[in-house]
């Protein structure tokens, strides 16, 4: 049954218009459709207008305008609804399909893309900011000498449970970069992955070393070694620019685990996670951040070929920046994750010595 916000009435004739908003990906080659979606009743024609640009997507925003109408020579059409719908097309595994991807049409086009792109925005932010479930528990872990390997031991297990779950969605791909996400009861997560011409085991000593990442990565202004715990467990204390809205910088004390890999097939690990020092309290000229879990997995693709993927278990505190690039409002993410690879690719000689331990 329908139930239409504007007045209706029995004999009117309905136009049902439906366009692709919004793909979340960009790419593209022009094409045009237009196919007849349903009848309306009495009789009363509706057509689907489906103008879009083709790429590559597994979901796509499609808006309805619902239009009513007496006489066919009539001129002036009234606005009777409005609806947004999502559709993931699943495959003959009941697994998500690949879609011809869109590309906004200028004018209207465009503004209805920016508008998909923020209502997506606004969905994770109400589930994930607005309830805020990870503020209910300690993100940061004492650090403890006497319990350094259990600590070290589960910093690196954690990333690992993270990269075996099963439900990672592709969101966006740009230039052979891919951003996943996967959304659960309590944490928004991504994950970015690329294929870099660099050997496996330099890719991980270089990107190992925290104190060499403001070199590629903007959001880290400077980082300080404060303990090296063994050959491969590091606290480093990092500053960070402050995030947009912040007024103030933040700084987070960081406990760095490598590992290498046990077996044939299984990953380079860097994993990443917040940890307290009685010598490194906040400060009132830093806001402090937490990550819970994050890092970087190497796995070897072919000679000198690498495929380096990041990982990141959103934390409340930038969660808002985290939603902007997930929404395709930002592409910080893609601009950061390329500087990583440039920055493998101009340093793949500097470590060849160290290679020989790996």
């Amino acid at each position: 049954m329908f139930h239409f916000r504007g007045p209706s009435q029995v004999g009117d004739r309905l136009v049902l218009k439906a366009i692709v908003n919004n793909a979340f990906k960009h790419r593209s080659l022009h094409s045009h459709q237009e196919s007849a979606l349903m009848s309306p009743p009495l009789g009363a024609p509706a057509l689907c207008f489906l103008p879009f640009w083709i790429t590559a997507c597994v979901n796509m925003e499609v808006g309805v305008s619902v239009e009513a109408y007496r006489q066919e020579a009539e001129t002036h059409r009234r606005h009777i609804n409005s609806a947004f719908m999502t559709f993931v097309v699943l495959d003959a595994d009941d697994q998500p399909q690949l879609l011809p991807w869109i590309r906004p049409q200028p004018g209207d086009g465009e503004r209805r893309y920016r508008e998909a792109s923020a209502r997506k925005k606004i969905r994770l932010d109400r589930k994930y900011i607005v309830s805020c479930k990870q503020t209910e528990m300690p993100l940061s872990v004492p650090w403890d000498p006497s319990n350094q390997v259990y600590l070290s031991y589960n910093n690196v297990s954690s990333l690992k449970m993270l990269v075996a779950k099963d439900n990672w969605v592709l969101s966006s791909e740009i230039n052979q970069v891919r951003l996943y996400t996967l959304e659960d009861d309590k944490y928004l997560s991504f994950h970015m992955e690329m294929l870099v011409h660099v050997d496996t085991a330099q890719a991980f000593l270089l990107l190992s070393d925290l104190r060499r990442r403001p070199e590629w990565d903007k959001h880290y202004r400077s980082v300080e070694l404060v303990q090296q715990v063994d050959e491969d467990d590091t606290i480093y204390h990092v500053i960070s620019p402050a995030l947009c809205g912040d007024a103030k910088p933040q700084d987070f004390v960081i406990l760095a685990s490598r590992r290498k890999p046990c077996d044939n097939g299984d990953p380079y690990v860097i994993a990443l996670r917040s940890v307290t020092l009685p010598t490194h309290r906040e400060m009132p000229e830093y806001r402090r951040g937490e990550t819970l879990c994050s890092g970087f997995c190497f796995w070897r693709e072919g000679d000198q070929l690498t495929k380096v993927s990041y990982y990141n278990q959103a934390t409340s505190g930038f969660l808002n920046y985290v939603t902007t690039n997930v929404a395709g409002l930002s592409s910080e993410f893609y601009n950061t994750f390329k500087a990583c690879e440039q920055f493998l690719l101009d340093n793949r000689n500097d470590l060849a010595p160290s290679l020989q331990t790996l």
